[in-house]
């Protein structure tokens, strides 16, 4: 490090380069950077017996300046429980679906108002469960802008290459599931608070240790 903070993205339940990248203790959320529409920041993967599905948060269309996530609310009510049905017929089968399901069903169909609110409530349920600290907010002395596009691909690509898997209840039905594209959800689905051995330290370059 140079001595800036390590900036780390909002998004729906994080991938496992994300948790790695928490283990710098320079790590801080980026919670001043502005909100970009049709990006990761609020969607999300879940697998499916017939494929990857992509699910979004949806948020509010307002004109003006732009805005932090903090400041972005959520359309709350019917996408709520659409997303709650994807998850349920996702991973009703998983391990530990039945363990995780009543949290899981509250953060859905009752969780925060804004996108950033919600989007931490999936880092505080999944940090929870594997026992991990969730870096503070970054402060605006601190701040410094980072193109966190570029480095979710390198994480993503990173991951594709470095085989990171566990047991999954479609693998029988695909041959080559992309665990890269899915998030800690999946995984803490299927074994529980042990994905937290999953989870690899991430340089401040960005690129993710390779197993």
């Amino acid at each position: 490090m140079t001595g800036e903070v390590d900036l780390l993205p909002l998004c729906p339940f994080p991938p496992l380069p994300w948790w790695g990248a928490i283990c710098d203790k320079a790590a801080r959320l980026d919670g001043l950077e502005h909100y970009q529409k049709r990006s990761f920041r609020n969607r999300y993967c879940v697998m499916q017996s017939d494929g990857l599905m992509q699910l979004t948060v949806p948020v509010e269309r307002r004109g003006g300046r732009p805005r932090p996530q903090d400041e972005t609310r959520r359309v709350m009510g019917d996408t709520d429980r659409k997303a709650w049905q994807a998850v349920r017929t996702a991973y009703g089968r998983a391990p530990y679906f039945e363990e995780m399901a009543d949290g899981l069903e509250a953060l859905f169909l009752r969780g925060p108002e804004t996108l950033g609110g919600w989007n931490r409530a999936t880092v505080a349920w999944a940090a929870e469960w594997m026992g991990m600290s969730v870096p503070g907010d970054v402060q605006a002395e601190e701040y410094h802008v980072v193109d966190h596009g570029v480095r979710m691909l390198q994480w993503q690509d990173g991951a594709a290459h470095g085989l990171v898997r566990w047991p999954h209840v479609w693998e029988d039905r695909h041959r080559a599931i992309p665990f890269e594209r899915l998030g800690i959800l999946d995984a803490l689905l299927h074994v529980g608070p042990a994905a937290v051995e999953l989870v690899s330290p991430v340089p401040p370059s960005g690129s993710p240790h390779l197993r």
